[in-house]
């Protein structure tokens, strides 16, 4: 039988899942970009030393943050608060020697890393049954505050800041210089995309992947016509294009991605489904048949 404890460990499990696979690939670039002016992020000190911007009472509205300043705060104030034993009454574990913040995406996934093992550890070790007490004096201002109610605070905190890393990773790419082939694959403009490999049928080489994302994206007149001009229909680095299309109960772009030659037994990373699966999964009765003999 499930516990609050098993619950709660498995929602850490997964908001730390979503972060860390959200900022996988990340660059120094991206780490340190300003979305807007006077943002606040982690600058260097001296002595290869960083420190993150902020200030006692923070004004308001908050100023616009850096992923780098994002990250240092869930690893730094909420993974790696040394509050967070203390407060729910076990002896804190060793910490590395730190200070300050980390000055590169390499230092951030260590100190995140380390920082999230700890925390969850530290949860795992907490008495489930003093859960519903009051904190009392060690927590100040929230003495009377249940150690239950902190344990939920630190995981909105790690839930609410992983989402707005991933937001900034979204805006980062979207606002960056886009190929224009790959800008009228994914913006389904079919006429632009038969016109530029006409011209160049190279593009096929240069973006081997484009299928899926173009299925990813719903733009389905596109991703026929990739097929049809011989792009590879398997090659993904997430979900193929028979899943989405399946998934999306869009018949002839399923037919087309077949015809091509689309591998209907592999599982998608997410589901661990078949594109039959996902027909089934989301409902999709004719595709579901037409999957179903192609067994």
């Amino acid at each position: 039988m499930s516990t609050i404890k098993v619950d709660l460990l498995s929602l850490a499990d997964d908001a730390w899942r979503r972060l860390r696979g959200r900022i996988e690939g990340l660059t120094d670039e991206e780490y340190f970009w300003e979305p807007a002016p006077y943002c606040w992020t982690v600058r260097a000190v001296g002595d290869g030393a960083w420190r993150a911007d902020g200030a006692a009472l923070p004004p308001d509205p908050a100023p616009v943050t850096t992923i780098a300043w994002r990250l240092s705060h869930i690893a730094v104030d909420v993974l790696g608060d040394g509050r967070n034993a203390t407060w729910i009454g076990v002896s804190p574990l060793p910490a590395p020697e730190r200070r300050g913040a980390p000055g590169t995406v390499a230092d951030a996934f260590e100190w995140l890393d380390e920082a999230y093992d700890r925390f969850r550890r530290q949860l795992d070790a907490a008495d489930e049954e003093a859960w519903l007490t009051a904190m009392g004096p060690i927590a100040g201002p929230y003495a009377d505050s249940s150690r239950l109610a902190f344990i939920l605070h630190e995981l909105d905190e790690l839930i609410h800041h992983g989402a707005e890393v991933g937001v900034l990773r979204d805006l980062y790419r979207a606002t960056r210089p886009q190929d224009p082939f790959v800008a009228a694959a994914l913006g389904g403009d079919r006429p632009a995309v038969d016109s530029r490999l006409a011209a160049d049928p190279g593009l096929r080489d240069a973006h081997p992947d484009l299928v899926s994302r173009a299925a990813a994206a719903g733009q389905w007149e596109v991703v026929r016509a990739l097929a049809e001009h011989g792009f590879d229909v398997n090659k993904t680095d997430g979900i193929p294009a028979a899943h989405y299309a399946a998934g999306a109960g869009e018949l002839e772009a399923v037919r087309t991605l077949v015809s091509r030659g689309a591998d209907l037994t592999a599982p998608d990373p997410r589901f661990d489904l078949t594109p039959l699966g996902w027909a089934r999964q989301f409902r999709r009765r004719e595709v579901a048949k037409y999957l179903a003999a192609q067994e």
